[in-house]
């Protein structure tokens, strides 16, 4: 029986439902930081050196990652990186708000209660350059690169960097690690920007329609996942489309349609260890699968 959900379509669902768990989850654990370390209200308060703490426990799960078969670095570079993206990233975005009394920018003057959207949040969107930078020279511009969503522009842009050298061994922790950075890290420039049309009127509708093209992309990327036959290329497709497939689940809480439980993990622990018990157990599943000697051609990252 359990040999069944190492097999197509289960496994390539089993990634998926650990990479869109990584998202609440992620919320929780910062949430969690704020309950433990305090809510950072100053530069000096504990949470950022304990964010510090969990960003680095991020980089020696993928540093330990690296020499490890496939399929052990890739789940050890999704661990490190999502810890990496937790610590380093979202709360030093917090941080720098916080040091430079970065305001809230209200997004919908002209209304009482329009939104405003949250200092830490204006940090973060500054950095959008920094981001397309680093995809078009890491990922576009790289010829080794064997990522699907890469060589997608390399062929509909008529633009090629190259082929890969031929047996050129692949860090798949490190890119695994870079993969739950850049895939989070754009949503969230998405989501953000994509705010920027507004909560009323046609700016509300904008970002409707926006949302059913997201919902479509996030619906073809779930089939994808369904077409993976190997455990470690699951995971990592899985990854990346369920990052995706959480804007999908998160945007109509934003918009009231219902509570985020994720961010109140006192107040609503069975959701929250429910989703926990979850992704260890998906983890553990793809874990402990014996990887095969051969590889196969569903290996998109």
């Amino acid at each position: 029986m359990i040999e069944r959900l190492y097999r197509k379509p289960l496994i390539g669902l089993v990634g998926l439902a650990v990479g869109f768990l990584t998202q609440p989850l992620g919320h929780t654990a910062y949430k969690l930081l704020e309950l433990g370390f305090g809510e950072g209200v100053s530069p000096s308060d504990s949470v950022y050196r304990a964010a510090i703490v969990t960003g680095i426990v991020g980089f020696l799960i993928v540093w330990n990652g690296l020499k490890r078969t496939e399929l052990q670095a890739t789940w050890m570079g999704m661990l490190g990186g999502w810890l990496i993206w937790i610590g380093w990233f979202e709360y030093s975005f917090k941080f720098f708000s916080v040091l430079y009394r970065v305001p809230g920018f209200p997004v919908e003057p002209q209304l009482a209660d329009g939104y405003v959207a949250a200092p830490q949040a204006n940090m973060l969107q500054a950095t959008v350059t920094i981001m397309f930078a680093m995809l078009l020279l890491y990922g576009i511009f790289n010829l080794q690169t064997k990522c699907n969503f890469m060589r997608f522009f390399h062929r509909n842009l008529r633009f090629s960097p190259g082929m890969p050298t031929p047996d050129n061994q692949r860090s798949f922790a490190r890119i695994t690690a870079m993969e739950v950075l850049f895939v989070t890290w754009f949503c969230y420039q998405f989501w953000l920007y994509v705010i920027y049309f507004g909560t009323r009127g046609a700016g509300a509708m904008a970002v409707q329609g926006l949302y059913v093209a997201w919902t479509v992309w996030s619906l073809y990327l779930i089939w994808k996942c369904t077409q993976q036959i190997r455990a470690a290329a699951a995971l990592r497709y899985g990854i990346g489309a369920g990052i995706v497939l959480w804007g999908s689940a998160e945007m109509p809480a934003h918009f009231g349609a219902y509570r985020e439980y994720w961010l109140h993990p006192i107040e609503y622990p069975i959701f929250n260890l429910t989703c926990l018990a979850l992704f260890a157990g998906g983890v553990l599943l793809i874990a402990r699968r014996p990887q095969p000697a051969a590889k196969s051609a569903s290996d998109i990252t």
